[in-house]
């Protein structure tokens, strides 16, 4: 088997919380060496929740297999080192809000100047020049700027609410990757690096497939509900419009019009739509039902409660999809694979991965990136510019 696709390419990311990391966790799966550099305070996502002596679930998921360095970007020397580490890399990341890596002196401008070749991602709410450049801004006001949450309430007839998702991150850093692996082609054929320019707002808008009905000044009209009551207390979500559904119901699987002659289609749509969901629910299993659909081709999943059941599913255990590796406190834990198969090159993280402590690489890779001896590196840290646990 080949190596992994981008082996040999140096990443230097300064991303916290999810817009970001995931990017560049997917672009470590893939090969490249990412050096994280993180804040004296640390990465916010380190402790959220309960993580016990260990990293939290949350930090695991999208630092594993990155080195670690802590630099206090304050510190006397902190600018020349990531000035050193910049002209090294192939590609830098950040989701500073615009302006704060200028004040440090390691902007675009400062690092392009060391490096020509650089590719720079960054990531933030509104762009680096737009007017509400300067507003903070994390998934949950995005999902609402955007008009996602609002959208979302109105077709389930609730109180509008955040998305349990982090659309807006994950999103973001998807197309951060595609930005990225468009400008090293560049790079390929030209030379030159490039600043990407990445707007959360704009990655929300350009992904969803409702905007045409807010650009024509049209509601979409709210979707039939498509989980019904199932067997066994289950519930299972069905595909496809309840017309589509009738019609193999009621051709292929026997099912009689319970509606009388001359019945207006609002009684039809309620009576035929309880006839299907007792017909659903006669059935002597939930297996029984969905060999059913199965036979009629119709497409279904069932609702699955939220918790470690969701990964013991055939399908999602023969995927790979979760991981064995070991956090920053040496305690065993389980991760999500990333979810690339490629048929000759090689992905993902195996078994030895591990998270890295904050700083706990500080020597290892300024000896491997800038080939610096052992006093330059306890200079920086009595300097304070770099610091470990």
């Amino acid at each position: 088997m080949a190596e992994f696709p981008l082996a040999g390419l140096k990443v230097l990311d300064f991303t916290r919380v999810v817009a970001g990391p995931y990017a560049t966790r997917m672009l470590s799966d893939l090969g490249a060496e990412v050096l994280k550099v993180e804040p004296p305070e640390g990465d916010v996502t380190r402790k959220l929740g309960n993580p016990g002596d260990g990293v939290s679930g949350y930090y695991l998921q999208q630092n594993i297999g990155k080195r670690n360095i802590c630099v206090d970007l304050k510190a006397p020397g902190a600018r020349d080192l990531i000035l050193k580490l910049a002209a090294e890399a192939d590609i830098v990341t950040e989701n500073f809000r615009p302006g704060i890596m200028d004040k440090f002196g390691v902007g675009w401008e400062d690092l392009s100047q060391v490096n020509p070749g650089l590719i720079m991602l960054s990531i933030s709410g509104y762009g680096q020049t737009g007017p509400d450049r300067k507003k903070a801004a994390y998934a949950p006001v995005l999902h609402a700027q955007s008009g996602l949450i609002a959208r979302q309430a109105e077709i389930a007839e609730a109180k509008p609410v955040d998305i349990q998702l982090a659309v807006a991150d994950s999103y973001s850093s998807l197309h951060g990757i595609i930005a990225i692996l468009s400008a090293l082609r560049v790079r390929d054929q030209s030379g030159e690096g490039q600043h990407i320019d990445l707007a959360m707002i704009s990655v929300l808008h350009s992904i969803d497939d409702y905007a045409y009905w807010a650009l024509d000044d049209d509601w979409p009209k709210p979707e039939e509900n498509s989980v019904w009551d199932a067997p066994e207390g289950r519930r299972i979500l069905i595909t496809g419009d309840m017309k589509w559904m009738w019609v193999m119901f009621s051709t292929r699987d026997g099912l009689a019009d319970p509606t009388p002659d001359g019945s207006d289609v609002a009684t039809k749509v309620r009576m035929r739509r309880e006839a299907m969901e007792q017909h659903m629910l006669d059935h002597d299993s939930f297996d029984a039902l969905t060999d059913t659909l199965d036979r009629l081709n119709l497409a279904w999943g069932e609702v699955q409660p939220f918790g470690p059941e969701i990964y013991e599913q055939p399908s999602v255990k023969a995927l790979g999809v979760v991981v064995d590796v070991t956090d920053d406190a040496g305690n065993p834990r389980r991760t999500i694979q990333s979810p690339y198969r490629f048929s000759k090159s090689k992905s993902g993280i195996d078994s030895n991965a591990k998270t890295a402590k904050r700083g706990e690489h500080n020597v290892a890779a300024l000896q491997d990136w800038l080939d610096m001896d052992d006093s330059e590196i306890s200079a920086l840290a009595e300097s304070k510019a770099l610091i470990s646990d």
